[in-house]
């Protein structure tokens, strides 16, 4: 792992984080137009109900990254959220992850992924079926 354009990646512990979401089934080739359509209707539902999103856009994928993906375009908010439509909640539950800052063009992602879940095996650990991304 010494040759990788990443840093170390580092395990933090986290609070339960509370979501504002719209999930769906998308093939890799639609994961753009999701979060063109997604954000929009997130955030609109949100300044309808006077919540403030409680940190940055996200995106949280489910399950195995084999045929597409289960991905949910997420935003954090400070308490559960009831849903409205298309627009529903999850929350990611509190514990340890593993963390790494990614910076510069998205096409980076998979070499990041294979990066940290390398490191995080390389540890002895057994990687979750939930990874997220936080858009800084």
């Amino acid at each position: 792992m010494t040759d990788s354009p990443f840093a170390t990646p580092t395990i933090e512990t986290r609070e339960a984080q509370h979501l504002v979401v719209v999930r769906e089934r998308v093939a890799f080739d639609a994961i753009a137009a999701l979060y063109d359509r997604a954000y929009p209707l997130i955030f609109g539902t949100l300044a309808r109900a006077g919540i403030a999103p409680a940190g940055p856009p996200m995106g949280v994928t489910h399950g195995d990254m084999n045929d597409g993906l289960d991905l949910s375009v997420a935003v954090p908010v400070a308490e559960p959220f009831a849903g409205a439509g298309e627009v529903t909640a999850e929350t990611l539950p509190a514990g340890r992850v593993a963390a790494l800052l990614v910076r510069g063009d998205f096409a980076q992602l998979p070499a990041a992924y294979e990066h940290l879940y390398g490191w995080v095996v390389a540890q002895g650990l057994t990687p979750d079926d939930v990874a997220f991304e936080q858009y800084l």
